[in-house]
């Protein structure tokens, strides 16, 4: 009978074992169809490989401990989730305690390799988490940091900037402190614009903008920070975002469709034949000046 308890004990020891592992924010906890698939050895090292890439870079976060729970279906992801979330969301990161939920490929129409960049998303609002003043952050500083990391800032993205700029229907910077209530129609502009407002902070402010902030962030709120980090008020970024937009933006919403190849194609093919034209003129100058020199 004692044997029989020590080997019980044993079993759920390894079984708790595995599904927590150590990483560089925390204990994590992953658990998979309610449990009902162990650790994916490639899910269990993305997580630790991001964590510590986070740490790497941004810096030393608290060790508190967090979950991570791929959902089987539509009523264990409510359940887990326990709260009002839009209907567009495919993953959710919540505080007190730290978890990420998140539908399963089968359910939100995903493949495996999206499902990865949705973990390394969302693992870095856990991260955001962590910061002293993350209550301050807004959502556009949040997602565009997120979807950067997880490089998820597609072609796609930017020809959705592109129509909006075009349709003057481009939202500014201050209607994307809350990205949840933005209405559905307007998600993935909403998104979109987040990670290109980090693509506009690189161009204005160099490469190490976002450690800065990162890192400022544990000693003042947001807008301080920003200050601290890019030596410009918040207000003037938004001004120089919206500059930012229309001149990288603009004109890729013609790319998006083939019927707008026959517009470009034909002004690629004048432009091209001006240059060339423009060139042969310049190299038989040059040739005439040094028959004359000769």
């Amino acid at each position: 009978m004692i044997f029989k308890l020590i080997v019980i004990s044993l079993l759920f020891f390894v079984n708790t074992k595995a599904n927590t592992f150590s990483t560089s924010i925390g204990i994590c906890n992953l658990e998979i169809y309610n449990g009902k698939i162990k650790n994916i050895s490639e899910i269990v090292e993305l997580i630790k490989f991001e964590t510590d890439k986070l740490v790497k870079i941004f810096g030393i976060v608290n060790k508190n401990p967090y979950s991570v729970f791929i959902t089987e279906n539509m009523d264990e992801f409510n359940n887990k989730t326990k709260s009002y979330y839009p209907e567009w969301g495919v993953a959710i990161a919540k505080k007190n305690p730290d978890k990420i939920i998140i539908k399963a490929p089968g359910i939100a129409n995903i493949t495996y390799k999206k499902l990865k960049q949705i973990i390394i998303h969302e693992l870095n609002h856990i991260y955001i988490f962590r910061l002293k003043y993350y209550n301050t952050i807004p959502g556009w500083f949040k997602e565009g940091f997120a979807m950067y990391t997880a490089n998820e800032f597609s072609f796609s993205h930017k020809i959705e900037i592109s129509k909006y700029i075009w349709s003057k229907s481009i939202l500014p910077l201050n209607q994307l402190i809350n990205i949840n209530k933005i209405p559905l129609q307007q998600v993935k502009l909403a998104y979109s614009e987040s990670a290109a407002a980090v693509e506009a902070l690189f161009f204005y402010y160099g490469n190490s903008i976002l450690i800065d902030l990162v890192q400022n962030l544990n000693k003042t709120n947001f807008q301080k920070s920003f200050l601290l980090s890019s030596n410009d008020e918040l207000i003037v970024f938004e001004k120089k975002y919206q500059e930012y937009l229309k001149n990288n933006y603009y004109w890729i919403i013609l790319f998006s469709s083939p019927k707008y190849i026959y517009i470009i194609l034909p002004i690629f093919l004048i432009l091209g034949f001006i240059y060339i034209r423009y060139n042969n003129k310049k190299i038989l100058k040059r040739w005439e000046i040094e028959e004359l020199e000769e």
